[in-house]
């Protein structure tokens, strides 16, 4: 089994206010994605539940300026973005 390592971001979604005001919040599930991608070096995303709901709870068109993650990379091709302590399954299951 592969070891696991994680490290925590602050991922700036200011640029996600440059698209249209309809747009905005997928533009920052698309900024996190790339960041984590850039960061982690690996090739698939997977975003939590809790960080998408963080990033459309105020609607479409206020998205957070910032938020702060954990990026954890599972393996060579995958890593897993949470929020800053959310409980991963393994946690909630002890």
């Amino acid at each position: 089994m592969s070891e696991k390592s994680s490290s925590v971001h602050t991922i700036p979604l200011a640029d996600a206010w440059k698209a249209s005001r309809l747009r905005r919040a997928d533009a920052a599930i698309r900024l996190i994605r790339e960041y984590a991608r850039r960061h982690a070096k690996a090739l698939n995303v997977k975003i939590s539940p809790k960080v998408s709901e963080l990033v459309w709870r105020d609607g479409r068109q206020n998205p957070p300026r910032r938020v702060k993650v954990v990026l954890e990379k599972t393996d060579d091709e995958t890593v897993y973005v949470r929020l800053e302590g959310e409980k991963t399954e393994e946690e909630e299951k002890e």
